[in-house]
């Protein structure tokens, strides 16, 4: 028998077996076999299985498979009684490749998919079946796809289509629920070594979302011979964002390197998106180079932010491999206003408060007698994170201009070190550093700032109050303390502030309301009318603070026509104020200028005329103003100089000047304070709401 004859048999045979298996296979109604398809359902998960409609089976070397109405039924915990159900399912795939192995799906249309994925307030899931032992889950399944992954091959999708799909998952720890609402999902791909290109219209937390990828080829996904291609456009919460790049390990997502670009008009806008609220601060244009690995180590390079008229750059790194996350990096800005960081201001909410409808306004709240907060300080999120920062900002703005600001900060386990503080604010020079220890059971705060040639005229005019105050000075602040609340470290706060001024000039309203008041009386009584203008030929100050309680050493205030000083302390435990201020006239003439005394609290202060003092004055006697030599050598250190008249007064090495007697000196009265009345009053009446203004009270 020919070989060609026995073929032709053999050809025969074979159709007429595939004829009968496809005439038999559709005779066949594959309804009947539900109850075993529910059953091993059952068997292998332990939830029940329901199809409410029909399975339909198209025989060809494509088959078809097509099923409706199928409800999976919920952990018995569950917040539903199904965790997803189906309107229609259909499927199609070829057979003959089948034969070597190769897994081809020529369409799958999925409609009316919803879908629960959720967990309970210990995290349990609700896809870990009773039959799954402890190991089993997310991050086993995880394991088991990197590690087959080399011997596991993809199946050739040629066309997937969802729709009408919702896909919901509830955290039962956190109490948050996302929502994904699939409008229409299309995959599409021509072979396995071809790219996949995806388009989905869906809304995520109710915010539209609309995404287009091209990603590499389905045989490189599992065996990449080179770095895999990845190409994204999303539009969502009022963003673009784009991403472009390869992942070197797709499966595991390591070595990444994608080109991100993301921009908006309205920052806002994505607070449905990150389901957290985000401040509406305006438009915004986000890019940076990522690479790393998600599960060790991410880099961000080449970043570039832009927010309003600031700006942000540099480099950063997130190492998430450790105990905590660490994030190092250098970054830079060449212009950063606060201003930009600060949400807008809605139109309806400026609109009320321009009309001062009674929505705009609030009623007052009552009266603290606290002036410093008890609340527990938020210092729980330094222990969240380790970060090594360096900052450098060219011009900040913050209601002044802030010009070359450098920041180094440094945090561990809880204890921030601001080791560099450098900026250049109004011609002054600031130099310092602060650490803030939270690391320890009662936390530690540690500040050293020093400050030199500070041009108080030219913080004015950037504040547009540009003829209030001239002068420089220098400044130091060294203290310590600690506690959970900014009372608690006050109150066994250590260590001291200082002062020191050269000449400047003053406005004599403005220097009534911070020295009290008698500028108007002794200018008056010495040149016969009142000056715009009073010059300040120096100021110091010292304050020691010890456990809680902060004792002026040294404090003087030196014009034309007299000198200033005062002495007393402030106890920071409980803000009572024992001070008081003492007016010397540089006029012979002229003794009526009268000490007033500050009691009560920094949040409701009292103030009286020192009677025995101004007695004093009225009848000629009048001590020298002599300081410890202690705080005048500190003060000596930071001065702008050895000829500055305050240290000098402040020493005793010289006493206020006196003009030539123009007027007979005033004599004593049997009751001096009585003789003195309306000068008296004349000249504290000033001075006491003076100084409740500069202690905000009225």
């Amino acid at each position: 028998m020919k070989i060609g004859t026995i073929l032709k048999g053999l050809v025969v045979v074979f159709v007429a077996l595939v004829v009968g298996v496809a005439v038999y296979l559709m005779s066949l109604d594959f309804n009947d076999y539900k109850p075993e398809i529910i059953a091993q359902v059952k068997i292998h998960t332990g939830r029940d299985l329901v199809i409410d409609g029909d399975l339909e089976l198209e025989i060809s070397l494509t088959p078809a498979i097509a099923v409706s109405g199928v409800k999976f039924s919920n952990a018995a915990w569950g917040s539903r009684p199904q965790m997803a159900s189906v309107e229609r399912f259909e499927a199609r795939v070829a057979l003959l490749p089948l034969i070597s192995g190769t897994v081809e799906i020529q369409k799958i249309v999925l409609r009316g998919l919803d879908l629960l994925i959720e967990t309970d307030s210990k995290g349990r899931a609700n896809y870990l079946f009773e039959t799954d032992k402890p190991s089993s889950g997310a991050s086993k399944l995880t394991e088991n796809f990197e590690s087959d992954s080399a011997d596991a091959q993809l199946p050739i999708i040629h066309h997937v289509a969802i729709e009408n799909a919702k896909i919901t998952y509830k955290d039962g720890v956190s109490g948050q629920t996302h929502v994904i609402d699939v409008e229409s999902l299309s995959v599409q791909g021509t072979g396995a070594n071809d790219p996949i290109e995806i388009a989905l219209a869906a809304a995520y937390n109710g915010s539209p979302l609309q995404a287009a990828a091209t990603l590499g080829a389905p045989a490189a996904f599992l065996n990449p011979t080179q770095p895999w291609p990845l190409t994204l456009s999303l539009k969502a919460g009022g963003a673009d964002i784009a991403v472009k790049g390869t992942i070197g390990q797709p499966t595991t997502g390591k070595n990444l390197n994608l080109a991100l670009n993301i921009s908006g008009d309205q920052l806002g806008d994505l607070s449905k998106l990150a389901n957290a609220a985000i401040p509406a601060l305006g438009a915004y244009k986000i890019s940076a180079t990522v690479t790393g690995d998600p599960k060790n180590s991410i880099s961000l390079s080449n970043l570039a932010i832009k927010i309003g008229s600031s700006d942000i750059g540099g480099a950063v790194t997130a190492v998430l491999s450790g105990a905590r996350p660490r994030i190092s990096g250098t970054l830079k800005s060449e212009r950063l206003d606060v201003a930009d960081f600060s949400p807008a201001e809605s139109p309806a909410k400026a609109s009320e408060s321009a009309s001062g409808s009674k929505s705009a306004v609030t009623a007052p709240s009552a009266k603290s007698d606290r002036l410093f907060p008890k609340d527990p300080l938020p210092l729980d999120g330094l222990k969240a994170v380790d970060a090594d920062i360096g900052l450098t900002i060219t011009k900040l703005l913050a209601g002044i201009a802030i010009d070359d600001v450098q920041v180094k900060l440094g945090l561990q386990n809880g204890d921030l070190k601001i080791s560099t503080l450098k900026a250049i604010i109004a011609n002054g020079v600031v130099d310092g550093n602060i650490r803030l220890n939270a690391a320890k059971a009662t936390p530690a705060l540690t500040v050293k700032v020093g400050v030199k040639g500070f041009d108080a005229g030219k913080m004015l005019a950037d504040l547009a109050v540009t003829d209030l105050l001239e002068g420089a000075f220098n400044a130091e602040i060294d203290v310590r303390g600690a506690g959970d609340s900014v009372a608690s470290i006050l109150a066994g706060m250590n260590g001291h502030t200082a002062i020191v001024m050269e000449s400047g000039k003053m406005k004599s309203d403005a220097l009534d309301t911070f020295i009290g008041g008698p500028t108007k009386f002794l200018t008056e009584l010495v040149t016969g009318e009142r000056k715009e203008y009073t010059v300040i030929n120096c100021a110091i100050s010292r304050i020691d603070i010890k456990n809680g309680l902060a004792t002026h050493k040294a404090l003087l205030f030196d014009t034309d026509f007299a000198t200033i000083s005062g002495s007393g302390s402030i106890n920071l435990a409980t803000e009572a104020l024992d001070m008081k201020i003492d007016p010397q006239p540089k006029s012979a003439t002229i003794n009526a200028a009268v000490p007033v005394l500050i009691g009560g609290t920094l949040a409701n202060p009292s103030y009286s005329v020192d009677k025995l003092a101004a007695a004093q004055k009225i009848g000629g006697i009048v001590g020298a103003l002599v300081f410890p030599p202690a705080a005048i050598l500190s003060l000596g250190e930071l001065g702008t100089g050895d000829a500055n008249p305050c240290l000098k007064k402040a020493s005793g090495a010289s006493k206020p000047a006196s003009a030539p007697a123009t007027k007979p000196a005033p004599t004593i009265a049997k009751d001096p304070a009585g003789a003195a009345k309306d000068a008296l009053e004349k000249a504290t009446k000033g001075l006491t709401g003076g100084l409740k203004g500069l202690f905000g009270t009225k």
